[in-house]
């Protein structure tokens, strides 16, 4: 009973002190500062385009003054009136979607880039995750290698090897230990940029669970048919432009409207007044319309580089996927051969003295250095995996 006691709170301390990857990744959606940016811009974004469609508030004019004519009694003289400006419906209505797309097209771009974030974390839980299982394979190593030589220098205390197998023997020892050392501050530096990237408190004591990792696959089955989020923004920026040109594209922008009540000594009068600007008589739409036009042209122009590029580089990443795979598959059928067929034939060789020290330790040597290279393949092949999926744009998907 009380072994199962210990069991389940042993593994509840485990589950308690380790995250997932999905887990970090709803919690990033939630509470990383990006994520709250682009909530708090969407928000800015809607209360500055309702600005945008109110209307001017009313003008109050009022001015006195106190007269004292020549030849008539002196006295206080005032006025008082109401002004407004009314934009013209087409100039307003096409600042407002201009407006629009343009938040439209800050609030794709940010997306992208959290979408990148998020594969950014993906990419260094992996590496995390396979510092650790360095760590595990030198640590495994050394202390096995410990073991071979508290035997041996029972053996050479006995005469039965000699002081340069031993001295060979001991400096194997003292390399691994410092490898096993190197790769357990590896571990931690991977893991502390993964924290830096999370910038989540909630992880911050937490280790990668390590259980979670995207399998090795040649291919994506996703294609790049559909519109990117970057290429949308691209589209928003156009139409934002086009609407700015027609904006500008108008007889007039506005007219203000004023009535006043005017009390003279001798005279009372109401006063309407009309104020129209003439447009032709300033350059300012007309540059303005110029500008619009050389920014949709801009942005035509970065779209289409973008859309090429994009193609480029996704059949890139796809040929190096299917390169970093067939490198994985092919160093886990070699790695299997020298686990299971040639290291047990050279420590049974060893033992019985058909191999020497130094052929035991280079064919060790090599077989740590392969594990390490599969590491490094690994590693290249998640980078590779991660970029793909920031350029597609797949979310949350293994």
């Amino acid at each position: 009973m009380r072994i199962i006691i210990f069991i389940y709170l042993s593994a509840l301390l485990v589950n308690a002190t380790t995250f997932m990857l999905d887990d970090a990744i709803k919690e990033l959606k939630v509470s990383h500062p990006l994520a709250k940016s682009i909530n708090s811009f969407e928000k800015a974004f809607k209360a500055q385009n309702r600005a945008l469609s109110a209307s001017d508030a009313v003008v109050l004019n009022a001015e006195g003054a106190h007269a004292r004519p020549k030849y008539d009694k002196d006295g206080y003289e005032y006025t008082v009136g109401l002004e407004k400006n009314f934009l013209n419906p087409t100039y307003q209505n096409e600042l407002l979607k201009s407006s629009n797309y343009e938040s439209d097209a800050q609030i794709l771009q940010l997306k992208h880039s959290f979408l990148a974030l998020q594969n950014s974390v993906k990419l260094l839980y992996h590496i995390n995750c396979l510092d650790r299982k360095s760590e595990k394979q030198y640590k495994k190593s050394f202390k096995s290698f410990k073991k071979l030589y508290v035997k041996k220098q029972k053996a050479y205390e006995y005469g039965e090897v000699s002081r340069k197998e031993l001295l060979q023997l001991q400096i194997e020892l003292l390399r691994l230990k410092s490898k096993y050392k190197y790769y357990k501050k590896e571990e931690q530096i991977s893991r502390d940029a993964l924290q830096a990237k999370l910038l989540l408190n909630s992880f911050k004591n937490e280790t990668s669970q390590c259980n979670d990792l995207y399998p090795i696959t040649k291919e994506l089955s996703e294609n790049n048919s559909q519109t990117s989020l970057q290429e949308l923004s691209f589209q928003k920026k156009i139409l934002s432009a086009d609407s700015s040109y027609k904006q500008h594209d108008t007889f007039l922008n506005s007219v203000a409207l004023s009535a006043a009540y005017q009390s003279e000594i001798d005279t009372k009068r109401v006063i309407v007044a009309l104020s129209i600007p003439l447009n032709f008589s300033g350059a300012l739409n007309t540059q303005s319309r110029l500008a619009a036009l050389n920014k949709k042209s801009a942005y035509e122009e970065e779209a289409r580089e973008f859309k090429l590029q994009r193609s480029a580089k996704i059949e890139l990443l796809n040929k190096k996927l299917v390169q970093g795979f067939e490198a994985t598959q092919a160093f886990s059928s070699m790695l299997d051969k020298y686990e299971n067929e040639l290291i047990p034939l050279i420590e049974k060789g060893y033992n019985l003295a058909e191999f020497s020290a130094i052929e035991y330790l280079l064919s060790k040597r090599e077989f740590m250095e392969l594990k390490k290279e599969q590491i490094q393949n690994y590693k290249n092949y998640y980078k590779t995996l991660f970029e793909l999926y920031t350029t597609l744009e797949i979310k949350d998907q293994k």
